[in-house]
């Protein structure tokens, strides 16, 4: 759904850091990883180390760790049958296993067997109910983002909204996140939020384009037809249409000055198209409103040093 593709990026990343971990503690990773580099170069590296992996769970098949390294690796090579069998027999071995349970969400995600994702993933929540240091862990911040898509596909709206709240308590600035929120609220047909998530998806990540789609949307909903206007100008300015968004940003603000965030758009168009002094004025009257916007600042500066 998301186009940016982030919906499993943080659990690979966690996955992956999993596997390495293994073999490390293993012993001999350095050894086996050099010899392999330059005695079989014409292998894929990670199909090498999941041999190795495979090699490494027939010996000890008691050990959930190597089962959910090698299921990493099934995973991620389209084999998702072969990396569920492997996530449960970890999860066999040790039923509190949190990153079996993380493997097989991502495994039946895939699968779009999304009731049993969500099952998997909610595990993980209630094993964290008593963590101290569970407001802090990026790695629950990822699973209740991936209950938040779950949800979303599965046209649970209510429990997403809560998922995804959950997730922002730990990170507020996740961008992706406040993204997908606004998408909830729009399937809630509730605007407003919607337009406050997308606002605050925004502020964390200006070049975002999907927000700015989702505010389009929404602003028209509620019948703002310039504040629409101006995101939809937006889009196409990250688009790389850079003349069609200043004559559509200059319209808005030749109708509704008040939308001031259309002079930073209008700076940034003005400034691709070498207007250099136009694009230093637009800024002045955007940091008029907003003094303290770190992007604006920095291309103010950028754009009077012209660099």
């Amino acid at each position: 759904m998301l186009t940016r593709q982030k919906l499993f990026a943080r659990e690979n990343l966690i996955l992956w850091a999993l596997t390495l971990l293994v073999l490390l503690a293993a012993g001999g990773f350095t050894t086996f990883y050099y010899l392999d580099r330059y005695t079989h170069s014409n292998e894929r590296v990670l199909d090498r180390q999941a041999r190795h992996l495979e090699e490494m769970v027939v010996k000890n098949p008691q050990n959930p760790d190597l089962r959910i390294s090698v299921a990493t690796y099934y995973l991620d090579s389209s084999m998702v049958d072969q990396a569920i069998q492997q996530g449960e027999e970890a999860l066999k071995i040790d039923p509190k296993h949190q990153g079996a349970m993380m493997l097989l969400g991502k495994a039946y995600k895939q699968k779009k067997n999304y009731s049993a994702a969500v099952t998997q993933l909610t595990r993980v929540v209630e094993l964290n109910r008593d963590n101290p240091l569970a407001k802090m862990s990026k790695p629950l911040e990822a699973v209740y983002y991936q209950l938040g898509v779950l949800y979303l596909e599965q046209g649970n709206y209510p429990p997403a909204v809560e998922a995804l709240q959950a997730a922002l308590a730990i990170d507020y600035t996740d961008a992706d996140a406040l993204h997908l929120l606004g998408l909830v609220y729009q399937k809630q047909t509730d605007h407003e939020n919607a337009i406050r998530a997308f606002q605050e998806a925004l502020r964390f990540d200006p070049g975002f384009v999907e927000p700015y789609q989702g505010l389009a949307t929404s602003y028209a909903a509620v019948g703002k037809t310039q504040q629409a206007a101006y995101a939809r100008a937006m889009v196409i300015l990250w688009q790389g249409k850079y003349y069609d968004a200043s004559k559509q940003l200059e319209g808005v603000l030749a109708q509704s000055p008040e939308i001031v965030q259309a002079n930073y758009g209008l700076a940034l168009a003005y400034e691709k198209l070498g207007r250099r002094d136009e694009a230093i004025a637009a800024l002045n009257k955007f940091l008029k409103t907003y003094p303290n916007d770190i992007a604006a600042q920095q291309a103010l500066g950028r754009i009077s040093k012209g660099n």
